[in-house]
């Protein structure tokens, strides 16, 4: 039997641009109350994953929590704490606990492992902030 998703959604988010190509990566709120995609994985602060492929206005659902999938950006094994990418894209811990990283925020878990490009299913938790000050 293959994994299911089982996440918690935020309600009535809105698409604050064109997601299509987002599908499965990391999104961070605007000012508007608008979900847009990760762009600089030092500076955001995500507050999901994208789960649909909205256009700007339409309705985005948001996994905040729980068992979802996402995109990988890289190498990933199942064990890995993850992060984003500047694309949104999740990566593993190694790639981003070296010690330059700034602002870093761990997301989650792999639970599947994968390459690069590859949608895998990941455990999903509230980001906690790492790296340096």
């Amino acid at each position: 039997m293959g994994m299911v998703d089982h996440y918690l959604e935020i309600p009535g988010m809105v698409a604050g641009e064109d997601m299509s190509g987002k599908q499965y990566r990391g999104v961070v709120i605007s000012a508007d109350f608008t979900v847009v995609g990760v762009s600089n994985a030092n500076t955001s602060k995500p507050i999901g994953i994208l789960q649909n492929d909205p256009t700007s206005g339409e309705p985005a659902v948001i996994a905040m929590c729980g068992v979802c999938r996402a995109e990988a950006g890289g190498t990933i094994t199942v064990g890995d704490s993850l992060a984003y990418n500047n694309s949104g894209d999740v990566i593993s811990d190694a790639e981003v606990t070296d010690g330059t990283a700034t602002d870093l925020h761990i997301i989650g878990m792999a639970i599947q492992a994968g390459v690069d490009t590859e949608i895998i299913t990941i455990v999903l938790y509230g980001p906690v902030r790492m790296g340096l000050e």
